[in-house]
């Protein structure tokens, strides 16, 4: 691992007319989800904003931590413990709806029964839930609060961050379940993120940090996990296009490689570069809901639980397991995917918990400002204000 204080050199112009048009919050498009549209037809106003959201219908609750010892549990963001819940029980939904998600599904799950609840405290923090909605705070949270002041928060700018933090050069490997990238080892810039908390004012009571995509994906890290460097497995060599035509599995990018010599430790990090150039601004697709670009910020977190080898999409031709010795097929539970540890477009950092008794900004208007802008805002566990 190299320590670098060199400055970035400009990117290339944002297309920012693109970013205006193609970005949104809206990550539930690409899960499919039904409800969402249905609320928006009733409060169109609430289009982009904290509650054109997952979390205004589902809730947070307790996820195994990756790479604890003692298996211990934290307390997730809405997304994280929706998939884990579903990890947990064999790939079978649990209800992971908060009281506002709950009294929507017992009115009939449609527009009808979203106006039905209007004059309803769903939540019973003594708010109806037409004025937390107008509000844009959640209806189903009784932690989120009109009348709250809102929490500590610190606006970062990428230019401000290599300024001012160890800017650290990395290789890493990436084990992906799906992607058609395939798994790949790319050197990669950026500094570890719990130094981004450090600069911003992470109060020693924070516990974990939810990182947010600018389309509302968000995933969940222990403040522990960001205070260890992990290691690394040795690189595999013989994986590529050129050896096994359709069934190749890695992709080579990073320099420097030996067979049989683990890579060095790394630990979750907010990159900028990837492989000497900088991440393309990302857009959202809108009819898919899927982002196009992983910029200009992206989180990356190396395999926490045990280093180990690459293996082959889980959408590879069945043919590829004649081809593929067994240890490289694909292993969904065998082998840790530490691409679900990673977050595109990363524009917002909530540090947990969040004080009492005050509720978080209203950032997500400004999500597409932070992508053209190449920064990102802090804010809840802070010991200083903006």
């Amino acid at each position: 691992m190299k320590l670098s204080k060199r400055l970035f050199s400009p990117v290339a112009a944002l297309l920012l007319i693109g970013v205006m048009a193609g970005l949104g919050r809206a990550a539930y498009i690409g899960h499919k989800d039904p409800d969402m549209p249905v609320f928006l037809s009733v409060y169109p106003d609430a289009k982009g904003t904290a509650i054109d959201d997952c979390a205004t219908c589902h809730r947070t609750g307790e996820a195994p931590v990756p790479g604890d010892p003692l298996g211990r549990t934290a307390q997730v963001n809405s997304c994280d413990f929706c998939h884990a819940a579903m990890k947990m029980n064999n790939g079978k939904p649990l209800n992971t709806l908060n009281p506002f998600g709950r009294e929507f599904m017992r009115h009939g799950r449609s527009a009808a029964a979203l106006k039905g609840m209007a004059a309803l405290d769903s939540d019973g923090d003594g708010v109806s839930n037409a004025d937390e909605i107008a509000a844009r705070t959640l209806p189903g949270d009784p932690d989120s609060v009109p009348s709250m002041p809102l929490a500590p928060s610190v606006t970062l700018t990428l230019d401000q961050m290599i300024k001012s933090l160890a800017v650290i050069d990395v290789p890493l490997f990436m084990n992906v379940s799906k992607s058609p990238d395939g798994d790949r080892y790319d050197d990669l810039r950026g500094f570890l993120l719990i130094d981004v908390l450090k600069a911003a004012g992470m109060s020693e009571s924070a516990t974990s940090v939810d990182v947010i995509s600018v389309d509302g994906y968000a995933k969940t890290f222990t403040i522990e996990q960001l205070r260890v460097m992990y290691p690394q497995s040795a690189p595999v060599f013989g994986l590529g296009e050129k050896e096994l035509g359709e069934c190749w599995i890695v992709k080579y990018f990073a320099k420097g490689l030996v067979e049989g010599a683990p890579l060095p430790p790394a630990g979750v990090m907010l990159t900028y570069e990837m492989n000497g150039e900088p991440y393309d601004s990302a857009i959202m697709v809108p009819e898919t809901g899927k982002l196009r670009g992983s910029g200009p910020l992206r989180v990356t977190g190396p395999q926490m639980i045990q280093p180990g080898p690459p293996d082959l999409s889980s959408k590879a031709p069945e043919s590829c397991n004649d081809v593929v010795p067994r240890v490289y097929q694909y292993h969904r539970d065998g082998y840790e995917k530490n691409s679900d540890y990673c977050v595109k477009a990363v524009v917002a950092l909530r540090v947990n918990p969040m004080p009492k008794g005050m509720r978080a900004p209203h950032w997500q208007p400004d999500a597409m400002k932070h992508i053209s802008g190449r920064s990102l805002i802090v804010y809840g566990a802070l010991d200083k204000k903006n």
